[in-house]
C-alpha cells in the first residue's frame, strides 16, 4: 500500500523521484509515519494528502465533529488502542465496525482492532487534529465509568478516604466544570444514583453510580463541605473550596433526605478571571446605551429581575465595572461574592454569624457609601432599608425574582413598601433571561409550522433555524447562551401610575406604548435572526407569549 501511495503521489506530480529519496531518508532517520513526513516537511498539503488517499484507495471521508458517537460504540475499543493508533470507532453496522483513522493504510492497526472486537473493520479517513480532539472528548469523559467499575472490586473499609472514592468524586466535579455546568444533581434511586449536570439551564444525565458506592461518595462530599455525616434525616447546607486546572471554585452543597437516601445538589460558582462589561454583555446597542444612561443617576434604586440562573449577578457586576471609580466608595453585600472586582469593597453574607442582608446593609450605610449593591432583596426589612438608602442620596443596585420588569413593582408592594416610596426611589427595572444559542456546527434551516408562524407573525415563505445535534454541542443542537433584556426606565408618568397602585399589566402596557422592548419581542427577534429556536423561545419566555 505504501508503494501504491508513493506511486500515486508521483503520478499526480505532487512529489518527484528525488523527493521520494528524501522522504525515505527522513523516515529512516526519524522513524515517523509516512503521512507525518510528507505533511510536516511540506511535500504535500494536508487536505490534498487525505484527498489522494481517499481517491486512490477508495476510502471514505468522515467528519467527526458533525456526528455524535453513542457511548456503547466508544466502549468497543479500549483507550490504550485508541491512543496507540489514533483511531475513533463511530458506528456499528451488522458485524462491521466503522473506524475513523488519520492513517487508514496502517494494516497493523486494522488487524489489531479486528482481533480485539472480532468485527470487520471499515476504515474512514479523518484529519489527525480532529482525531485527537475526539479522543479527548470521548475517552477522557469516560474516566467516570472506569473509576466506578474499579470501585466495585474494593471493600467498604476506609472507602470514604480511599483513592478510588476520591477519584470518582473529583471526576464528577471535574466533568461538570469542563462542561460549564452550573449545578450537579446526585439523586439516589432504587437501582443506583443518577448524576445529572445542569448545562445552559437544562439538566442532562451523565452517569449512574452503583447504589453500593453512593453512600460513600455522599459521605465524602459532606465531610469536605463541613456537614454532619451522622445526620441523614434532615436537610443540610455546606460549602467547600475546590481547585481544578489551577483555577479556584466555590462549591455550595445542599442535601435533603428522600426515599432512597440523601439527594445532593452542588452549585458551582465560577470565579470570573476577567472583567465583564456592558459592551460585551448587552448586544442590543439601544438597550446598552439606555442602561448606561440609567447608571448616570446619582441616587435611587435600580433592580435586575429574573428567575434563578438568569444571569442577574453577572449583569450587576457589569454595571459595577461601568461605575467603578476611585472617586466613589462602592460597597456590596452578596451571598456569596461570585466575582471579585478590584477597587470595590465586597462583603459576604454569613447567616451563621448573624450577618444577613439587612444587617449588612445597615452597616454599609455607616461606611459613607456612594453606591451600594445588595445581592438580593429577600425580605421586608432588606427592602425597606434599600429603598430608604435610595431616597437619601445613594445609588442602590439589587435583584428580585420576578417574571418581568413591571412585576417587580408589585413584589415590592407585597413586601409592604409604600407605593409612594417605590415611586420616589425607583430609577429603572431590568428584567432578563439567558437563552441557548443554536450550535453553528449543526445549524440547519426549515419552514415553521402554521402555529409557529402565527407566534412569529411571519408568512409561509419565512425560514427559521435549529440545530440537528452533533459532537460539538453534545447532541443538544445548542451551544452557548445569550442574555435577553427588558429595560423599563421609570419616568414621571410611571411614578404617577405607581402612586395610583395600577396593576403590573397596566404599567407594562404603558411602557410598551412608550417604546419598551419586552422579553417576548426581543426573543422573537433572535429567532428570526437565526440565533435561537422557537422551542427555546417557548421555554424561556412562555409566560410572556
Amino acid at each position: 500500500m505504501l508503494n501504491r501511495l508513493i506511486r500515486a503521489l508521483i503520478e499526480n506530480k505532487i512529489i518527484s523521484k528525488q523527493d521520494y529519496e528524501k522522504i525515505i531518508n527522513i523516515q529512516n532517520t526519524t522513524g515517523e509515519e509516512i503521512d507525518e513526513v510528507l505533511i510536516k516537511n511540506r511535500f504535500i498539503d494536508e487536505n490534498m494528502f487525505y484527498e489522494i488517499i481517499s481517491k486512490e484507495f477508495n476510502i471514505k471521508n468522515i467528519t467527526l465533529d458533525k456526528i455524535l458517537i453513542p457511548s456503547k460504540i466508544i466502549k468497543t475499543l479500549p483507550k490504550e488502542i485508541v491512543k496507540k493508533y489514533h483511531v475513533i470507532p463511530f458506528d456499528i453496522k451488522g458485524n462491521s465496525l466503522h473506524v475513523a483513522m488519520y492513517n487508514p493504510l496502517n494494516s497493523s492497526a486494522i488487524e489489531d482492532i479486528r482481533f480485539i472486537t472480532n468485527k470487520q473493520v471499515i476504515p474512514y479517513i479523518e484529519k489527525k487534529s480532529k482525531i485527537l480532539c475526539a479522543m479527548e472528548t470521548y475517552y477522557e469523559s469516560h474516566v467516570l465509568d472506569t473509576t466506578s467499575y474499579a470501585l466495585k472490586e474494593e471493600t467498604d473499609e476506609k472507602m470514604v478516604e480511599s483513592a478510588s472514592i476520591v477519584k470518582l468524586t473529583n471526576s464528577i466535579i471535574n466533568e461538570a466544570i469542563i462542561g460549564k455546568a452550573s449545578d450537579i444533581h446526585i439523586e439516589p434511586s432504587e437501582k443506583g444514583s443518577i448524576v445529572r449536570f445542569r448545562i445552559d439551564g437544562l439538566l442532562r444525565e451523565e452517569m449512574v453510580i452503583p447504589k453500593e458506592i453512593y453512600p460513600l461518595i455522599c459521605t465524602r462530599i459532606k465531610i469536605k463541605s463541613g456537614m454532619d455525616i451522622s445526620q441523614k434525616m434532615l436537610p443540610q447546607d455546606g460549602k467547600m473550596e475546590y481547585k481544578f486546572k489551577n483555577e479556584d471554585f466555590d462549591l455550595r452543597i445542599s442535601s435533603i433526605p428522600i426515599l432512597y437516601g440523601e439527594k445532593i445538589v452542588i452549585r458551582i460558582l465560577y470565579k470570573l478571571n476577567r472583567a465583564i462589561y456592558l459592551d460585551s454583555l448587552v448586544t442590543d446597542a439601544r438597550q446598552r446605551e439606555k442602561i448606561k444612561s440609567i447608571l448616570n443617576h446619582p441616587n435611587g434604586i435600580i433592580l435586575v429581575t429574573g428567575p434563578t440562573g438568569s444571569g442577574k449577578t453577572t449583569t450587576l457586576c457589569a454595571m459595577l465595572n461601568h461605575l467603578n471609580s476611585r472617586e466613589k466608595n462602592i460597597i456590596t453585600i452578596e451571598d456569596p461574592v461570585e466575582y471579585a472586582i478590584s477597587g470595590i469593597n465586597q462583603m459576604n453574607v454569613n447567616s451563621k454569624a448573624g450577618l444577613t442582608f439587612s444587617k449588612g446593609l445597615r452597616s454599609i450605610l455607616r461606611q459613607d457609601p456612594d453606591i451600594i449593591m445588595v445581592g438580593e432583596i429577600r425580605d421586608e426589612e432588606t427592602a425597606e432599608i434599600a429603598i430608604k438608602a435610595a431616597i437619601t442620596g445613594h445609588l442602590v443596585l439589587s435583584t428580585l425574582h420576578t417574571n418581568n420588569a413591571s412585576s417587580a413593582i408589585v413584589r415590592l408592594a407585597d413586601m409592604n413598601v409604600p407605593n409612594y416610596l417605590i415611586a420616589d426611589s425607583l430609577v429603572a427595572i431590568i428584567a432578563q433571561r439567558l437563552l441557548r444559542k443554536i450550535c453553528d456546527n449543526c445549524k440547519s434551516e426549515y419552514y415553521p409550522t402554521e402555529g409557529e408562524r402565527r407566534i412569529l407573525c411571519v408568512d409561509d415563505k419565512f425560514k427559521v433555524f435549529k440545530g440537528k445535534g452533533c459532537r460539538m454541542c453534545n447532541g443538544s443542537g445548542y451551544k452557548g447562551r445569550s442574555a435577553l433584556f427588558e429595560v423599563m426606565y421609570i419616568s414621571n408618568n410611571h411614578r404617577e401610575l405607581i402612586r395610583q397602585k395600577c396593576s403590573s399589566m397596566e404599567i407594562n402596557e404603558f411602557s410598551v406604548k412608550g417604546g419598551m422592548s419586552t422579553l417576548n419581542s426581543k426573543c422573537k427577534e433572535l429567532v428570526k435572526n437565526g440565533i435561537t429556536t422557537i422551542d427555546e423561545m417557548m421555554r424561556v419566555c412562555y409566560e410572556n407569549i
